[in-house]
């Protein structure tokens, strides 16, 4: 009860002010839950392949949200896009799944750098299925944000990995689902969307997870991470919505891009991971592209 004017304060606070300080803070809470997310699946990832990872995901996901969807009613289960629903959550499978199996098997830093091209995946496929109109200028630097992907890899240097294949794969499927999601919220709630996602993901990741050597059930030890895995990819993407219905895009993406730094630092003091020079050399190319291409597109929107 003491705890209550408290609260109160601190929301009067909150909503007192601007739209981009409130996107500014939840964006940030979005990028250390992120990270959390990040560290334990790589903690957990030597006792349970990426289809377990998944469902598990899903359906303490689902648990988890149930009394915001008893909230909702039978509104919940509405929808005159079921295949949109059944395309965006298989392209969205694919990219948790892909990063998944990245980041349990490669360099996190790099990893995370190469998540930044998802921004790109969806520009590309927006002009092909959207039917954006995309100049020259914003062609020409998606082009050099693609080239930051060359500098990440080093192909010909270095070899190519199935993990960093898998994170790019990753990317482009998370760019799909984003270009699916766009279609959705025309005419669905972000409910119904969250809904339909953990509940195709259920059976998504249980063939994967029978594909890869089967579901086990989880030692006593592992459930509080499996429950924190679930809990902190919920909450990231809770943020994340929270953050970009409140504050501008190229905010939203300048502040997300520190998830890189966070990664690289809960890498090397978890797992003593050093951190990949040339993730952040090309990170930060996909990073000063993908800024550019954002306020030319909200320039382009609010001329005046």
């Amino acid at each position: 009860m003491n705890d209550t004017p408290q609260t109160d304060d601190i929301r009067a606070w909150f909503g007192g002010q601007s739209s981009n300080l409130r996107g500014f803070i939840w964006i940030t809470l979005s990028t250390f839950a992120f990270m959390s997310m990040v560290m334990i699946v790589r903690h957990i990832s030597d006792r349970y392949n990426t289809g377990e990872l998944a469902f598990w995901r899903a359906l303490i996901g689902l648990v988890l949200l149930t009394p915001i969807f008893i909230r909702s009613g039978s509104a919940l289960f509405r929808t005159q896009q079921f295949r949109f629903h059944l395309l965006r959550n298989v392209m969205h499978f694919v990219g948790v799944a892909g990063w998944f199996y990245a980041i349990s098997r490669m360099n996190l830093s790099t990893g995370m750098a190469l998540q930044f091209t998802v921004p790109l995946f969806t520009i590309l496929l927006a002009i092909f299925f959207l039917r954006e109109r995309v100049d020259t200028a914003r062609w020409v630097a998606t082009i050099i944000g693609f080239a930051g992907v060359i500098v990440i890899l080093r192909p010909g240097i270095e070899p190519v990995t199935l993990a960093a294949i898998a994170a790019l794969v990753s990317a482009l499927g998370y760019g799909a689902a984003n270009i699916a999601t766009k279609v959705l919220v025309r005419n669905c709630s972000s409910n119904t969307i969250v809904f339909y996602m953990n509940v195709m993901h259920l059976p998504m990741a249980l063939c994967a997870a029978w594909a890869l050597g089967g579901i086990s059930v989880p030692a006593a030890t592992d459930i509080p991470w499996l429950i924190g895995l679930a809990a902190s990819a919920t909450l990231a993407h809770w943020l994340l919505a929270k953050a970009l219905g409140e504050a501008d895009a190229s905010l939203i993406i300048v502040v997300d891009f520190t998830k890189l730094p966070w990664i690289t630092l809960g890498a090397f003091i978890f797992f003593g991971e050093t951190p990949a020079v040339w993730a952040w050399v090309g990170g930060m190319v996909i990073f000063a592209s993908t800024v550019y291409i954002v306020r030319r597109a909200a320039r382009a929107a609010h001329p005046n």
